[in-house]
């Protein structure tokens, strides 16, 4: 067996593997359908890339890089999109909980205002 399909076939395992790890913390909802069905998107672009393995090559002779290098460019480039995105996810929820909470305080000194003047009445 040669060591492309050897590497196909180890990349394709971690497809497979991130599938039930998703899956797993999905139906614990552990993580929610959204971010379950991003994750199974890419452990299923795993699958597909440790096919085309053999294309790799190709490409990392052109970049001078061996295939596992390109491999792992390419997943650090996808890992740095996910963060970016989960950064303005939460910048997104902090905005909001801010928002909320400036809400709520206005709401309650409202709430007191109206209670100091029913108590005077």
């Amino acid at each position: 067996m040669s060591p492309t399909v050897r590497q196909g076939l180890l990349i394709a395992v971690g497809g497979l593997a991130l599938v039930g790890v998703v899956t797993t913390l999905a139906r614990r909802r552990m993580i929610s359908i959204r971010y379950a069905f991003g994750w199974l998107a890419i452990a299923l672009l795993t699958i597909v890339a440790a096919a085309a393995a053999s294309l790799v090559n190709p490409i990392a002779r052109t970049f001078d890089m061996t295939g596992t290098a390109v491999f792992l460019a390419g997943a650090t480039a996808i890992l740095v999109a996910i963060a970016i995105q989960l950064s303005i996810s939460v910048s997104g929820l902090q905005n909001q909980l801010r928002d909320l909470s400036e809400a709520h305080a206005l709401l309650a000194e409202r709430v007191e205002q109206l209670e100091r003047r029913s108590e005077l009445v």
